[in-house]
C-alpha cells in the first residue's frame, strides 16, 4: 500500500485541489451521510465547485456554517456523531486553490474523520490507491 506522502500531485494547484475533491466526493457520496437539515450540503457545494456552478464565496459561507456547528456543539468532541459530520463537512470544504495548505494532510484528516465515524476506512484507502498516481 502506497502512503499519502507518495502521491504525485499535479503541478498546478487547481488540478491538485480538483483531484482531491473528486476523490473525497467519490468516497463520501455513496456513504449516504446525513448532513442534517442544513441547506449547506458540503457534497452539493464541492460538486458545484468542480462543475463551476458554485462560487468560492459559497464555499467560504458553507465552511463558516460548519465551523459554527462545531463551535456550538463542542470543538473538542470526537465522539458526538453530529460534530463528526460537521468535521467531515469542514474537511470536504477546506481544500482550496488559494490556500497553501498541504493537500496530503487534508486527505489524511478526511480519512481520520471517516474512522472516527466508524466507517470503512480500508475501502477509502483502497480507492485512494486507484484514484491517485504515486511516485
Amino acid at each position: 500500500m502506497k502512503p499519502i506522502n507518495a502521491i504525485s500531485w499535479p503541478t498546478e494547484r487547481i488540478d491538485s485541489v480538483k483531484l482531491l475533491q473528486h476523490y473525497m466526493l467519490a468516497v463520501a457520496s455513496p456513504l449516504g451521510l446525513d448532513f442534517g437539515k442544513s441547506t449547506v450540503s458540503p457534497l452539493f457545494i464541492v460538486n458545484g465547485l468542480i462543475n463551476g456552478v458554485c462560487s468560492e464565496s459559497e464555499r467560504r459561507s458553507a465552511l463558516s456554517h460548519w465551523w459554527r456547528v462545531i463551535d456550538e456543539i463542542g470543538i473538542r468532541d470526537f465522539s458526538d456523531r453530529s460534530v463528526l459530520i460537521a468535521r467531515l463537512a469542514v474537511s470536504l470544504l477546506s481544500p482550496t486553490q488559494e490556500d497553501d495548505l498541504d493537500l496530503g494532510e487534508q486527505l489524511s484528516w478526511f480519512l481520520e474523520i471517516l474512522g472516527f465515524l466508524g466507517l470503512n476506512v480500508d475501502q477509502a484507502i483502497e480507492r485512494m490507491q486507484i484514484h491517485f498516481e504515486f511516485y
